[in-house]
């Protein structure tokens, strides 16, 4: 209920073009999670948010699914067992991606 709450109360992403980058907004509006994505392999890839994010339309998704890394790390989606409520960020922290010990299934 709390996260159903959360999505309802969130305001639509304003509409953007295709030639306008996540950075421009998301540098100074979600300075955490844009510096977070900036250090990682992720970042230093230049992979862009549309990759595991969807656009910003009705595809969107706040939290990719284990399909969205499928594409680059299909070993790592294989080695997740099926049926387990498990996704990436089980053990890895959003935006860095990298092992979070905090999390489940991360030994320190």
């Amino acid at each position: 209920v709390g996260a159903a709450r959360a999505r309802a109360a969130r305001p639509a992403h304003p509409a953007v073009g295709a030639e306008q980058d996540c950075a421009a907004c998301h540098r100074t509006g979600t300075p955490e999670a844009f510096r977070a994505w900036e250090g990682s392999a992720h970042g230093v890839a230049l992979v862009k948010c549309v990759v595991c994010h969807g656009s910003t339309g009705k595809d969107f998704r706040p939290r990719p699914a284990v399909a969205s890394c499928q594409g680059c790390h299909p070993a790592e989606v294989a080695s997740l067992a099926p049926g387990a409520p498990r996704d990436c960020f089980a053990c890895h922290a959003p935006h860095a991606l990298t092992p979070n010990p905090h999390r489940r299934g991360n030994r320190p």
